[in-house]
């Protein structure tokens, strides 16, 4: 195992670490911008979608939970660490974020054929359901752990992911069984979740702050073109996930490409610029796998990481080396500057934020 304690962290032009308390808790606004179709639910905030999420002074667009679901009570605040673990599983992605409550979120289900994430925090954690579900975009690397998932918790209480999707991309020919557990979660999570009781609100997850945007599956993009096309589809339908506490912000970003987030960006920057400009260190799940086809240096400018988390497999596809050269770096006490943490070689990634320290362990499962 390898522990790391940083006292001071490197910053790039224009960047302050003297961020006030009102700036780190400051809410996230919807760009007024938008090419989401909209659908209205009585007594609630216009939701998209794509499950657009937000914190404002507004109720919160709609989540999704299963029909007969009901949430648990939260308490606002405790004296715990937010925790945010990014799995080793080769070329995939799964991150379980532990929030201070207890609350507990996922992001994607990426599996190995010999460890599965959600057996595992089950296992050893005694984690015995979980809050929320945030599906990337529906690729086998981010979806293969669902049966797993739900034998170990069952349904979580909220979804979040792109519906906007033909059914033949979300779900295949659903010949896998992820695949039809996929389509069955789909099919159930449609109730409305007031904004006291989701899971994105601060208020109820112990003071974690979200904006999570996508891109609805054949969004025109005006004036750019990626691959021959201006239409959005596949990896650039990936939610984009931004989560910040107590200074500190994660990043993930599925697998979307430049074109996708060039216009994420363009609709979004308010909602994610405000998250963006309240976190003193940043840290981003690089895209598809810290591959060529997910550099964008758009993103990289817009977010200045201080370090990258590489999820792939030793072996199989070329890092791009802007993803391990251009992060600010992080500085620890004894002098060494990282830049890029990768599960390629050393394992799990888990950072640790509370009021008064951070801290990255890295080490096998």
């Amino acid at each position: 195992m390898r522990r790391w304690l940083w006292g001071e962290l490197v910053t790039g032009p224009g960047w302050q670490l003297e961020a006030t308390a009102a700036a780190v808790l400051a809410a996230v606004v919807l760009s007024a911008a938008s090419a989401v179709s909209l659908e209205k639910f009585p007594g609630f905030a216009v939701a998209a979608q794509a499950d657009v999420v937000h914190v404002a002074s507004n109720p919160l667009p709609i989540l999704n939970r299963a029909n007969s679901a009901n949430l648990r009570p939260r308490t606002a605040m405790t004296n715990r660490d937010l925790t945010f673990t990014l799995w080793d599983v080769e070329h995939g992605v799964s991150i379980w974020i532990h929030t201070p409550n207890g609350s507990n979120h996922w992001i994607d289900l990426g599996r190995t054929p010999d460890f599965s994430p959600s057996e595992h925090v089950g296992r050893m954690y005694r984690v015995a359901d979980i809050d929320y579900l945030v599906i990337s975009h529906p690729d086998a690397d981010h979806l293969e752990d669902l049966p797993q998932f739900k034998a170990t918790f069952g349904d979580p209480r909220a979804l979040s992911r792109n519906k906007s999707l033909p059914a033949a991309d979300m779900f295949g020919q659903r010949t896998f069984q992820y695949q039809k557990e996929y389509a069955d979660l789909h099919n159930r999570f449609t109730a409305a979740i007031p904004r006291e009781e989701s899971p994105t609100n601060p208020d109820y997850n112990g003071g974690v702050r979200y904006a999570i945007h996508s891109l609805d599956h054949g969004t025109r993009v005006n004036g750019s073109t990626f691959l021959g096309s201006t239409a959005v589809d596949g990896n650039n339908t990936s939610l984009v996930v931004m989560l910040l506490y107590e200074g500190v912000l994660f990043v993930c970003p599925g697998d979307i490409e430049p074109l996708g987030w060039r216009e994420l960006w363009r609709l979004h920057a308010t909602s994610y610029g405000t998250l963006i400009d309240g976190a003193r260190y940043r840290f981003l799940v690089a895209p598809h796998h810290g591959r060529k086809s997910g550099y964008c240096k758009e993103m990289m400018d817009a977010i200045q990481p201080h370090a990258t988390f590489i999820s792939d497999v030793w072996g199989a596809s070329e890092t791009h080396s802007a993803f391990r050269r251009d992060p600010l770096g992080v500085r620890f006490r004894s002098g060494d500057t990282v830049k890029y943490y990768t599960t390629k070689r050393a394992g799990r990634i888990q950072v640790a934020v509370s009021a008064a320290n951070i801290s990255i362990d890295q080490y096998d499962q």
